[in-house]
């Protein structure tokens, strides 16, 4: 992808998904159900932001920060509702957002680049090792068969994932587009966790 500026529909979260990445979601509001039929029949994709605290306006006003996904699985579920698969592929920088009639985000996107593959440095391997712990727990709602826990970019970005942190905190360790200062802001957190 290049990195010109590109519009793209939105759908801000209260979650975020990375490169690499899988988010099942379920729909139900119409506005969504039908980016994504426009999605699929034009097989593009559309931008995953998280969603900052409704305004006084009721606006789900996205974060500057959020990933493209492409759909990898669609179908109509037992319950009614629209379920979905999709795939983080390309980080980006939200530089304008406008909200259409029928709710629906839309922004103008500019493409991050994907940093060079590394392996994970030695200091951040206890990393590794928690996230499998991570992905063994969650297998059964998402699994990914294929784990790369010696992988850099792989490990930082399910972390960001999976973790429990709350909106601020992801946005401010994505606004760290160094990927060692991630991983540094990821060691930290999990440090302060176990000690506090």
């Amino acid at each position: 992808m290049s990195n010109l500026n590109k519009q793209i529909p939105l759908f801000p979260l209260p979650t975020i998904v990375m490169p690499g990445g899988l988010l099942p979601l379920r729909l139900f509001e119409l506005r969504y159900i039908d980016m994504v039929k426009e999605c699929f029949k034009h097989g593009t994709g559309f931008g995953v932001c998280l969603a900052k605290p409704f305004s006084q306006q009721q606006v789900e006003e996205p974060y500057p920060h959020g990933t493209v996904v492409s759909l990898i699985d669609f179908d109509q579920g037992s319950d009614g509702l629209l379920h979905i698969v999709a795939e983080g592929t390309q980080e980006f920088q939200l530089n304008q957002f406008t909200v259409g009639d029928k709710g629906l985000v839309t922004g103008e996107v500019s493409y991050l680049p994907p940093p060079p593959a590394q392996p994970l440095p030695e200091r951040y391997l206890s990393l590794g090792v928690k996230l499998g712990v991570i992905l063994d727990y969650v297998e059964q709602h998402i699994s990914y068969p294929d784990r790369q826990l010696d992988d850099a970019a792989w490990v930082c970005n399910r972390l960001l994932e999976l973790l429990p942190l709350d909106a601020q905190t992801k946005f401010d360790i994505l606004n760290l587009i160094d990927l060692e200062e991630r991983l540094a802001a990821l060691e930290a957190i999990q440090f302060s966790v176990e000690n506090g």
